[in-house]
């Protein structure tokens, strides 16, 4: 009796216990990346009661209101928290510094840093939060290794984004890019605050799943996603100013006035300038250029119930120009929801719409301001803007006011999905994605006269309009499973389609008034009108398939293959196949290993595939009718017919790019990590324009004729030091070397590019040698005197350069024929670095934080065009006060010269640099300052983007972005600007 009542006592007892337990229900996310962690175990502290959580990172469990949590995941920094009577916990653990754990999107995917066998890096949004930057790409600089990035400081630009080397000379060398899924070619239309993380799939493995369209690499952007829990409101604020930060010093009107009237004296010309009348002494970049002001605002909301969560931002920012009129704003909308109708269905999307204004202002105003006279005023007394007739130099001042150029965009870019559970372990994905835009241009220019040389007789107007849309159509079957203890299978099928149009307006009248309001085509010269209109229409449909396998966690196996089917091929080669396999090997986790406490990670990976590009014209195989007239008979009787416009080949195939890659990831004290990367990668079929006889009525034609590859090495190693709770610094490197070389060029003749628009061209591309290497002629001293110029004579006598003058080059005669031409000009490397490098420290210290990230190239050339593009009578650099004349025989520096320079070894610069990226200081508010008036979180901070920059080019800036045949000239180059930011994000 006794023992049932005990019984009785001790169930009412456990009863009145349980009944006080609460049901806690949150989220688990990464630090560094805002998806749920599946998985993450979950035990009440000092008892074997648990739980885990689901694929999304969610989790249930009942405990006592008073008890502590302890969340615990491998390569994650445990974590206890108290429940406090709560029944909403949303947790968020801390990687730690070997980030096996670490989460990365891979195509239709993501995996976990350990389980990857190819080559993808990545950075997190938080490390580019502060700099205010169009594309988050520019933030990305000197980050990654294998990663080039060349930015400019003009507004609304574009970097040049370039994934171990230049892998083509026609079909185009920028990388996919990848939003949320969406497939696109620019990401200028994103909110850099939106952004979750950057993931770049590098080698052909890992890209191969991308197909036709991944020979350059892709990056993949991954953007914020609501969580479930209370509302949160998270507002950024920056405000800053660009400064140019290096400028060329040109002559003074005296130095000017001396050096050309030297130059027409050689000419046997009379001086052009009395050094006592001259009045002006002009800076024409001051006039050009200002202090430009920069702003972004940011503001987002994100939450959710059980069944849905969203994420809603609204962005602005507006970024002035260091040339004067030259501006850029964009206002951002992002609204991403998720919807579980059921335990085994959810439903989302991710929408954002852009809006963009460009005032546009010609860059080739800094080459007016760099070549126009000194003695020349801004205006003169009368208020006229300055001019000379002594050069045909356009007042750069006056340029800027006259023009009137804007561009105008909005761009949708979303998708729907639907996720079906078939059943356990096998998921099915839909996603229809759209990527859409609209814009519109008008420039227009006044009736004006500034001088003879610049001028407008007719007030004219041009405007046109642009239409691009795309639709994809993504379906995926996703398995997963496990055999035994040891066997992890993972499987994913599929198959995507896509369309897209494009199509483009555009017309223009003389004779509009000059009053905005009738800036329309219809209030001009009817007879003076002019159009032009354009677009293009493509598909592609696709097949994927991935298997990825792991045994033991020790060997990795991944294999893909993508069929694709491109409209925009023939016919005969319009299918094809992008297959690879990854292997990987975590030596680590040998028995042999488990005795060295210090490693914690050693994965040797290999990896080979093969990827397409099909970047061109989709009419590049077709034969295309123009409109002809012809003369007949006695009566010459004019008829109109048509005739084949150029010569095709029928047979055109994409580019196929091979790729094998070598790497070895590191990690050991918990501490340091690090990755080494052997790569090469060789593209075949490459496209070039391959030389014709006259008598086929065209001078060249696309055809597959060439191989370019790019082979090379990179190193990144990161440290991670927590010395105690208020002080943690980082360190980190990575390092890329990377050659260039054109290889089997069948029948085809060297391409030559670059052109200075003066008759002379820099750049030959053939093979054997970098694409873009710079040709020109080699210096070899100067003729000191008339001696020098009649000695330099060859076997028979004949002087090689019998119009050179004392103080003029001697060039080099490189094949000893007696004769200068181009036989004669050489290779002098190419805007291709032989070595990029990247370096970051940092320091936080109670709430203060502090960063700074350097960057820097080496090996690389470019040309100085502006300084190579004189007619006569332009300024000229401050340094030719030291040029050759019969009192000071320089064998440095040519004469004072009117003539047309030649393309040489002169020109050529390093085009080497290392610059400061970005410094960071910011400081954190106490929570306990914060918290009581209802806010979570306030950080300040001040920034500094390109500050100082170490460089041997004497020229503005050595970031010259370009094409892949004539990058690296300064022509019309934009000046390196300096940001500097205050900046505030504020958590509620």
């Amino acid at each position: 009796m006794k023992k049932n009542l005990l019984i009785i006592l001790m169930t009412l007892f456990s009863s009145a216990i349980w009944a006080q337990n609460l049901t806690v229900t949150g989220k688990v996310t990464s630090q560094d990346y805002e998806m749920g962690i599946p998985g993450v175990s979950i035990v009440v502290k000092g008892t074997t009661t648990g739980t885990t959580t689901d694929i999304d990172g969610n989790y249930t469990i009942s405990v006592a209101p008073n008890a502590n949590l302890i969340f615990s995941f491998v390569g994650m920094l445990s974590k206890e928290v108290a429940v406090n009577n709560q029944t909403k916990l949303n947790v968020i653990l801390e990687a730690s510094a070997t980030g096996l754990e670490e989460v990365m999107v891979v195509g239709y995917g993501v995996q976990t840093k350990k389980d990857i066998t190819g080559s993808i890096v990545g950075v997190k949004g938080d490390e580019l939060k502060n700099v205010s930057s169009l594309s988050p790409m520019q933030s990305i600089q000197g980050k990654l290794a294998g990663v080039q990035i060349v930015n400019s400081s003009a507004p609304g630009s574009a970097p040049m984004v370039r994934i171990r080397g230049i892998g083509s000379m026609k079909a185009g060398v920028d990388p996919l890019y990848v939003v949320d899924g969406i497939v696109t070619g620019d990401v200028r239309n994103i909110n850099q605050e939106d952004i979750v993380s950057v993931d770049i799939l590098k080698d052909a493995s890992s890209a191969a799943i991308y197909g036709v369209r991944a020979a350059n690499g892709v990056i993949l952007i991954t953007t914020k996603s609501g969580s479930k829990g209370k509302m949160e409101v998270n507002f950024s604020s920056k405000v800053g100013v660009h400064k140019i930060i290096n400028e060329v010093e040109m002559a003074d009107s005296k130095l000017f006035a001396e050096y050309s009237n030297e130059a027409a004296a050689y000419d046997n010309q009379e001086a052009p300038y009395d050094l006592s009348k001259i009045k002006y002494n002009t800076n024409w970049l001051d006039a050009i250029t200002r202090e430009a002001f920069t702003q972004e605002h940011n503001l987002s909301v994100n939450g959710g119930g059980e069944k849905n969560t969203y994420f809603f931002s609204l962005g602005y920012m507006e970024d002035q120009g260091i040339l004067k009129t030259n501006d850029y704003s964009r206002l951002s909308m992002r609204l991403n929801n998720t919807y579980q109708l059921t335990d085994k269905i959810k439903l989302g999307n991710n929408l954002s719409i852009s809006r963009y204004k460009s005032n546009n202002a010609p860059f080739g105003t800094f080459t007016d301001a760099y070549r126009q006279s000194p003695t020349v005023p801004v205006k003169d007394e009368n208020g006229d803007f300055g001019y000379t007739i002594k050069n045909n130099v356009a007042n750069p001042a006056a340029t800027l006011h006259y023009n009137n150029s804007r561009n105008w965009g909005t761009r949708i870019q979303g998708s729907l999905f639907a996720e079906l559970e078939l059943m356990k372990n096998l998921s099915f994905k839909s996603t229809f994605s759209v990527d859409a835009s609209y814009s519109k241009d008008r420039s227009y220019t006044p009736k004006y006269e500034v001088s003879p040389n610049q001028k407008s007789e007719h007030s004219s107007l041009s405007t046109g309009r642009g239409e691009y849309s795309t639709w994809i159509w993504d379906n995926i079957l996703t398995y997963q499973f496990k055999l035994g203890d040891k066997h992890d299978f993972k499987l994913m099928a599929g198959t995507t389609a896509e369309k897209t149009e494009t199509s483009w307006l555009g017309g223009s009248r003389q004779g509009i008034p000059e009053q905005s309001q009738y800036w329309y085509l219809d209030a001009g010269d009817v007879t003076s009108a002019t159009n032009g209109n354009g677009g293009d229409k493509y598909t592609r449909n696709s097949y994927i398939g991935r298997f990825n396998y792991a045994y033991d966690n020790k060997y990795l196996l991944t294999a893909t293959m993508r069929r694709d089917g491109s409209s925009k091929i023939s016919k005969t080669q319009r299918w094809g196949n992008s297959p690879s396999v990854g292997l990987g090997w975590r030596i680590s986790e040998e028995n042999f290993m488990q005795d060295i406490n210090w490693l914690d990670n050693l994965k040797l990976r290999a990896s080979w595939g093969k990827l397409g590009n099909d970047n061109i014209g989709s009419n590049a195989f077709l034969y295309t009718m123009a409109t002809k007239q012809y003369v007949f008979g006695e009566t010459q009787t004019v008829v109109n017919g048509t005739t084949i416009e150029g010569i095709k080949d029928l047979g055109l195939k994409w580019e196929v790019t091979t790729e094998y890659d070598l790497g070895l990831e590191f990690s050991f004290f918990n501490k340091i990590t690090g990755e080494l990367d052997y790569y090469n990668k060789l593209t075949s079929d490459a496209l070039i324009d391959a030389p014709l006889d006259q008598i086929f009525g065209a001078n060249s034609y696309l055809t597959n004729m060439a191989d370019i590859r790019n082979e090379g090495f990179e190193l990144s190693v990161n440290w991670r030091e927590k010395v105690n709770e208020d002080l943690t610094f980082t360190f980190g490197v990575n390092l890329t070397h990377n050659k260039n070389t054109i290889e089997n060029v069948a029948s085809g003749l060297p391409i030559v590019a670059g052109g200075l628009g003066n008759g002379q061209v820099t750049t030959r591309t053939e093979e054997g040698e970098e694409i873009g290497s710079f040709w020109v002629y080699q210096t070899d001293g100067i003729f000191l005197s008339q001696s020098d110029v009649d000695s330099y004579v060859n076997k028979d006598g004949g002087k090689i350069q019998p119009d050179a003058k004392p103080g003029d080059f001697r060039y080099k005669d490189t094949n000893n024929d007696g004769v200068l031409n181009d036989d004669d000009r050489v290779y002098m490397g190419s805007y291709q670095p032989k070595l990029y490098y990247g370096f970051n420290a940092g320091i936080n210290y109670k709430n203060f934080d502090f960063q700074i990230d350097f960057y820097g190239n080496s090996g690389n050339k470019v040309y100085n065009g502006k300084k190579a593009q004189r007619w006569g009578n332009e300024n000229i650099e401050a340094s030719l006060a030291d040029r050759w004349t019969v009192d000071n025989p320089s064998n440095t520096t040519p004469r004072a010269s009117n003539g047309v320079p030649i393309a040489s070894s002169y020109y050529v610069e390093s085009g080497s640099y290392f610059k400061i990226n970005n410094i960071t200081l910011g400081y954190t508010l106490p929570k306990s300052w914060v918290n009581s008036v209802g806010i979570k979180n306030v950080r300040c901070y001040m920034s500094a983007t390109n500050p100082v920059i170490w460089q041997k080019y004497s020229g503005y800036t050595p970031e010259l972005p370009g094409g892949a045949l004539d990058a690296g000239i300064e022509l019309n180059a934009y000046p390196t600007a300096a940001t500097y930011l205050f900046g505030i994000n504020v958590t509620f």
